[in-house]
């Protein structure tokens, strides 16, 4: 009796095996996938955001991951490629703003509050950006991201001793700089 499906006769030949990640690149993303997100939710300041991002990043990475594993710096490789998805992430959620639809309630004055602080915070970074690239980016891989001075240290490609002496300046000029922006706002009113 024959198979009515062909199976007898699989012209096609077996299904191919699914082309799996190589194990080290495996264990480079599980290492590296909680400060990926911590990132995305630094930028983007919502949890499915930040998610779509970094699994975007991730796909990038995963086609390129030869090349990470190459490079001098792996570390800030993946991050700079992180960063690049993420901007390309929030460009296109700006472009499908028109085809989103309002909300029925409105948010509590205490979410509007919240986000007036990380307005203020995200300006003053702006400014550090400007000022000092890598004060910035040293407070925001230890401060936000949660990394130790010797990952802050290996990504920014400086000594541990300059990842510390740059995220405690950049802490201390980010303050000035939200206190002079503070004044300036309280002025204006």
């Amino acid at each position: 009796m024959n198979d009515p499906f062909g199976k007898e006769h699989d012209l096609v030949g077996p299904d191919p095996e699914p082309s799996g990640i190589d194990p080290q690149g495996e264990l480079f993303f599980r290492k590296h996938m909680d400060t990926f997100m911590r990132i995305a939710m630094y930028r983007l300041r919502h949890l499915h955001d930040a998610e779509d991002a970094v699994m975007n990043a991730v796909l990038i990475m995963h086609r390129k991951i030869e090349r990470i594993r190459v490079a001098a710096n792996p570390t800030a490789l993946a991050i700079k490629m992180l960063q690049d998805s993420i901007t390309d992430y929030s460009r296109r959620n700006v472009r499908r703003a028109d085809y989103e639809h309002l909300v029925p309630e409105m948010p509590t004055s205490a979410y509007l509050m919240e986000l007036g602080r990380y307005d203020q915070l995200d300006r003053a970074m702006e400014a550090l950006e400007i000022l000092s690239p890598v004060q910035a980016q040293c407070v925001q891989l230890h401060v936000v991201a949660g990394l130790s001075y010797v990952q802050v240290a290996e990504i920014v490609g400086i000594t541990e001793s300059a990842a510390k002496t740059n995220a405690f300046r950049g802490r201390k000029q980010l303050m000035e700089l939200m206190l002079t922006e503070f004044a300036k706002e309280k002025g204006d009113s």
